[in-house]
């Protein structure tokens, strides 16, 4: 049994009898995702205690019927860094490129843009979360064994925080952006140390 990962499922209560799962692989996911490049980019040192009460803004704010982006106001949340691809091309020193961005299991080859304008223009206080029913195929092995949570699912109580991201909520899926959107990659500023 040494090495076994114990994945623990974080259960938000709702204020009408419902619960919304954070899982160790999403709060992985959104944790990591700092690096210029992927995409909108958190700043650095997003705790799990974070996602969490980003989870409880969007709860005491919005009924989540049947789910969708949430958009709460985060000050400084992170870098909105998807954009238009004409006004990508418009930065100062715009160099393009692609980039590999994942859609679930696949993976998509869409424009990067690099510029050598600072992150500091691109610094965003919107934070949206993809907040859906859950699907009791796709559940992390600790809610499975659930039986209460299994039940609720069944009656259609249980929700799924499946990603969160800094900035425009409406960029659609990169499967859908035709060329339309890019990646944008700005300097990163050198801190006088």
């Amino acid at each position: 049994m040494m090495g076994l990962i114990i994945e623990s499922t974080d259960k938000i209560q709702t204020s009408n009898g419902g619960v919304i799962l954070v899982s160790d692989y999403v709060k992985n996911h959104i944790k990591d995702h700092n690096q210029f490049g992927s995409g909108s980019v958190f700043k650095e040192g997003i705790t799990d205690e974070d996602i969490n009460s980003f989870v409880n803004m969007v709860i005491e704010n919005n009924e989540l019927g049947e789910g969708g982006a949430f958009e709460i106001e985060v000050p400084g949340i992170g870098f909105d860094l998807v954009k238009p691809y004409d006004e990508a091309m418009s930065y100062d020193n715009a160099e393009e490129s692609t980039t590999i961005k994942r859609e679930g299991p696949n993976e998509i080859e869409v424009p990067l843009v690099r510029t050598s304008q600072s992150e500091d223009d691109f610094m965003s206080d919107r934070l949206t979360l993809i907040i859906r029913p859950s699907n009791p195929n796709f559940l992390p092995e600790d809610v499975k064994e659930d039986g209460d949570i299994m039940n609720m699912i069944n009656q259609g109580k249980v929700y799924s925080l499946l990603t969160a991201f800094p900035g425009n909520p409406n960029i659609p899926r990169a499967s859908e952006w035709g060329g339309q959107f890019a990646v944008i990659v700005p300097t990163k500023e050198i801190m006088d140390k």
